[in-house]
């Protein structure tokens, strides 16, 4: 029988699943007009409004469930007294070698390999108090991720990550393909403050304060929603102000908290609201499968992909409106195909071999009848 500690941990993380789902659909709102490569002069209004919502917003919150979710692995392996760290070296190797053939077979657009070797770097900072966690990542956000986008708008001189890694390595260590590691490992460290922010929300139990202190989270959402959403929309109009000037990382991620905070209170809510964030939670548990999907079909529809995928798509250059159809349908299907997928099995299909290969042994996967 299980006890109200159990149902109470259940509910937290349902609502993390639901939370990974809700993110998901914003990285793929981003990613849509790329991967269908759109007519370049396509800016309806539905495209301004989602790029100020979503853009550089989404993969933040991302990168936050990516850092919960080391976190959470990494207790409950030491929770059955297990060393966590070689699981979570192979559970890494395994997303760094997806994202690799993803990135550059698939579609440029991928994530999965900057997030895995993102991990490697996270495991350095497991063992930190929440505190230090927090001022990690508050550190690596505002002065160096922050930091450079202002260094770079008032001083003549560009600081690039992957042009110093580039120099920095002799002639004979370069090998195929290290462009494209590089530019990924200058794009994972721009987020590792986000990442470790992540860690410390867990390390503090963000479940339990949202419970605690819901009035005063609503109130940090709204004004969050309220700073990120005008700081956007003053960077989209490129609006020349010393409040906006090499602020591109800032407001942003001021937007990604305000629907972190959102989100969570909304899901814990005691009435029937919060259950209509419940179709994002079967979507949420298997992301990995589905983020994988909306490339491979978007790249056979369209002229966007990699290796053997290239110009095999029907469509070249759709309009904005056409590419965002085909994707919101997409993603409904994905929402019913999760849910009845969910109720035969415990993981989705990339999950449980991800499973298998982080453990080291088959695990079930289809759920028992009386389930």
């Amino acid at each position: 029988m299980k006890t109200a500690n159990d149902l109470r941990q259940g509910k937290r993380i349902e609502v993390l699943d639901e939370l990974r789902g809700f993110t998901l659909l914003g990285i793929f709102l981003i990613n849509i007009p790329y991967l269908a490569d759109v007519m370049s002069d396509s800016q309806p209004a539905l495209k301004i409004f989602l790029t100020i919502l979503v853009e550089d917003s989404a993969r933040p919150l991302f990168a936050v469930m990516f850092g919960i979710s080391m976190v959470l692995i990494y207790d409950r392996t030491l929770e059955k007294n297990q060393n966590p760290y070689p699981l979570l070296l192979r559970r890494l190797l395994i997303l760094g070698f997806a994202g690799a053939v993803h990135g550059t077979m698939i579609w440029s657009g991928d994530i999965l390999f900057k997030f895995a070797m993102a991990g490697f770097i996270l495991l350095l900072f497991m063992r930190l108090p929440s505190l230090w966690l927090f001022i990690s990542g508050l550190a690596f956000w505002l002065i160096y991720t922050v930091g450079m986008d202002i260094f770079n708008h008032y001083s003549p001189y560009v600081l690039d990550i992957s042009v110093f890694l580039k120099d920095s390595l002799p002639a004979a260590a370069n090998f195929p393909g290290y462009e494209y590691v590089l530019i990924e490992a200058e794009a994972m460290s721009l987020h590792l403050g986000f990442f470790l922010l992540g860690m410390y929300f867990y390390r503090v139990n963000i479940l339990a304060l949202t419970a605690s202190h819901r009035n005063k989270l609503w109130v940090a959402s709204a004004v969050l929603f309220t700073i990120g959403t005008a700081g956007k929309t003053a960077l989209f109009y490129e609006i020349n102000s010393p409040a906006v000037n090499g602020l591109e990382t800032f407001y942003p991620f001021i937007l990604t908290l305000s629907v972190l905070f959102g989100v969570l209170l909304w899901g814990t809510t005691q009435n029937s609201a919060s259950s209509l964030l419940l179709p994002f939670k079967p979507i949420g548990r298997m992301t990995f499968t589905n983020y994988l999907i909306q490339s491979l079909v978007f790249v056979t529809l369209f002229t966007t992909g990699r290796s053997i995928f290239v110009e095999i798509g029907i469509w070249n250059e759709p309009s904005y409106f056409f590419a965002l159809s085909i994707g919101m349908l997409l993603f409904a299907l994905q929402m019913v195909f999760s849910w009845l997928w969910m109720k035969k099995f415990y993981f989705g299909p990339f999950e449980w071999l991800w499973r298998i290969g982080t453990h080291g042994k088959i695990v079930p996967i289809q759920r028992k009848p009386y389930e």
